[in-house]
């Protein structure tokens, strides 16, 4: 069995809610703005942990859905400027409004999608939606910057990771799940730190599957550090993909890797309570199993 199988059960079960989602994001492309192609695709996965929750509590409908729709267009608008930042050419399999356009029309299409992003959180007439919508966003550039300016020295250590991806991809966990604390009217703070681990192991799952991509992009990610650890004379090495693969194999670097995002995982189930934990069974179980398919490249 594999992963693909869980999430299309997930995308049955909210096919109605994805398709009203999709339908409105689509809207976009009528406006006489440059939009990318990759923005009416995507595994929604942030927009399904939302719709998760608040569908079990009966208060899924057009209105709330618009935390839905802010939440992938935040997603969308971060992607496009990580497109400039990486100098990609390429996202799933379109090419990018920085290789179609160049940087300046790629730059104003990601403020442009960012501000619709807001447009649609502000459309619930919360501020405490709003209010977490400038914390995630925060979090997010801070993430970026830190990816950034810091050293591959720097980069190589664990904890820097961790912080960094908590910044950058934990934080849109985080707001998907406090918008859907808001909705329900739960503790906030309960349901972000839920988030905020579901984030965590969703971005380690990741990082092992685009290591060898994000290798030749500079980026710096868990597998890579774990054989650092093993073999500090790897920071010589980052662009010898044989040297790097032994390394990844003798010191079971996605196999460690895996396992963290697993505990997240098992950490996320506890957070939250019976019912809920019932509902993401199969989202879970999406994870997972991509967890172990990654693994199996280097096992």
């Amino acid at each position: 069995m594999k992963s693909n199988f869980f999430l299309e059960e997930i995308r049955k079960k909210y096919n109605y809610y994805l398709d009203l989602l999709e339908q409105k994001i689509k809207e976009l492309f009528q406006e006489e703005f440059v939009v990318p192609e990759f923005i009416t695709q995507g595994k929604r996965l942030r927009a399904l942990a939302f719709m998760i929750v608040v569908k079990n509590y009966n208060l899924l409908n057009e209105i709330t859905l618009n935390l839905a729709i802010s939440i992938e267009l935040l997603h969308t608008s971060s992607l496009i400027h990580d497109d400039i930042i990486d100098k990609d050419e390429i996202r799933r399999e379109h090419p990018t409004l920085n290789k179609l356009y160049g940087n300046s029309v790629a730059v104003l299409s990601g403020d442009y999608v960012f501000i619709k992003s807001l447009e649609f959180a502000n459309n619930y007439k919360s501020f405490i939606v709003i209010n977490e919508f400038i914390k995630t966003s925060k979090n997010m550039v801070r993430g970026e910057l830190l990816e950034e300016i810091l050293s591959i020295e720097e980069r190589l250590n664990k904890k820097t990771y961790l912080d960094i991806i908590e910044s950058k991809t934990a934080s849109l966990f985080e707001y998907a799940l406090s918008c859907s604390a808001i909705v329900i009217n739960k503790n906030v703070d309960d349901f972000k730190r839920a988030g905020k681990i579901l984030g965590m192991a969703y971005q380690i799952i990741d990082d092992c599957e685009d290591f060898f991509e994000d290798i030749k992009k500079g980026k710096i990610t868990l597998p890579l550090i774990y054989a650092y650890e093993h073999d500090r004379n790897l920071i010589n090495h980052l662009y010898n993909e044989d040297y790097i693969r032994e390394k990844i194999i003798d010191s079971k670097a996605f196999e460690k890797s895996l396992n963290l995002a697993l505990n997240y995982l098992s950490e996320f189930e506890n957070l939250i309570n019976e019912e809920l934990k019932q509902e993401f069974e199969t989202y879970i179980n999406y994870l997972k199993f991509r967890a172990f398919e990654h693994n199996n490249k280097f096992s």
